[in-house]
């Protein structure tokens, strides 16, 4: 189904959701006005403001996706809940001037009332459709807002960038907002890479502009041959794309410390697919860089500790990776680097995959019915 019928479809449930709250709300708004003891009539403002501004104190809308409306709003209730469960003690003090209570235990004990629940449920149900793709989409791990990369220079891929007290942050606000697919092209063309030495943003617009960037910069801080291919292979693949957009960045250097300087680990290559949620790393690993033994005089049982020694080391670094990121790492050795387009094809799969999404029509068709 194309966007423009999809969104026209969630429009019809809107516009049906609202015309149920009209009906609703000119009995139910008075009684809730009774129930806070409030003189002047009860306004479908005072409405939104006490039932539409609690998404974020009883949910985390930031990190949480939500398979449905049924997913949220039990969440949503079980906030109200857990939240109301801190003045249980005093509950009966506020029956009589609840319009006095903290807004959790106003809310709780309107949504006691069966009419007034039901008009809130519908109401919630309307603000789900009205941000659908900010309540659905998969949600990174806080690790994965900021990503840093690079060898000798450092770049940052955020999410809603934003320079505040001498540090780079996310606008968390906008996390869910954005538009764009995680780690993708279109993430770099929204948002820029930064730039921490100068503190700016370095735009990029256009695939030109990103080409010209990465073979032209990152490109030429590589001293291995393989990287370089690797760049030239992502380029052309980029190139016959049909929306390159979508497309993950293979992200070069990937750095597990972060904008840190200190360093500790980098991925030669790394995939965050976001359409999947398949992290993958790629290490270019011919021996004679990874596991070359620098004075071969010495005794086989010191060579073997040496070797055993950067073999820990390697390991170490894959397993952090795991851990801290989920990142699973692919090793080409120098057989398989023979072949550089080979190894590349490995890396095509991982960049095209995508998951089979479920007809979203054919679900708020039955919603409806």
């Amino acid at each position: 189904m194309k966007q423009k019928e999809q969104q026209g479809v969630i429009d019809e449930i809107i516009k049906d959701l609202t015309a149920e709250i009209r009906i609703k709300e000119k009995k139910v708004l008075p009684k809730i006005g009774k129930c806070l003891n409030q003189k002047e009539p009860y306004t479908t403002q005072q409405f939104n403001g006490l039932f539409g501004g609690k998404n974020n104190t009883f949910l985390d809308v930031v990190r949480t996706r939500f398979s449905d409306f049924e997913d949220f709003y039990a969440q949503w209730l079980k906030g109200l809940i857990d939240k109301y469960e801190h003045y249980r003690g005093n509950d009966k003090h506020w029956d009589s001037k609840l319009g006095d209570a903290p807004s959790a235990v106003r809310i709780y004990k309107l949504l006691l009332h069966e009419d007034i629940r039901h008009l809130v449920e519908i109401f919630l149900e309307r603000n789900f459709y009205k941000q659908l793709n900010e309540r659905t989409r998969n949600k990174p791990n806080d690790n994965l807002w900021a990503i840093w990369f690079g060898y000798k220079l450092t770049y940052g891929l955020l999410i809603a960038p934003k320079f505040h007290s001498n540090n780079w942050h996310n606008d968390k606000s906008e996390i869910r907002r954005v538009k764009y697919s995680y780690w993708s092209i279109g993430h770099v063309f929204s948002e820029g890479l930064v730039d921490p030495m100068n503190n700016k943003i370095y735009k990029v617009n256009t695939l030109t502009d990103f080409i010209n960037f990465y073979q032209g910069i990152l490109k030429r801080l590589s001293v291995s041959i393989y990287e370089q291919n690797f760049y030239d292979l992502y380029v052309e693949y980029l190139q016959s794309s049909k929306n390159v957009e979508d497309e993950p960045l293979l992200i070069p250097e990937f750095r597990y410390a972060g904008i840190t300087p200190k360093h500790i680990h980098r991925l030669d290559f790394t995939i965050f697919n976001s359409h999947t949620s398949q992290f993958t790393g790629f290490e270019l690993s011919p021996a004679s860089t990874h596991m070359k033994v620098e004075n071969l005089k010495l005794k086989q049982n010191k060579v073997n500790a040496e070797l055993s020694d950067k073999w820990g080391k390697e390991m170490t670094k894959r397993n952090d990776y795991f851990k801290t990121f989920d990142i699973t790492t692919v090793t080409f050795t120098d057989i398989d680097l023979v072949d550089i387009v080979k190894c590349f094809e490995l890396v095509k799969e991982k960049l095209q995959a995508r998951t089979t999404k479920i007809n979203l029509k054919s679900q708020l068709e039955r919603l409806k019915n």
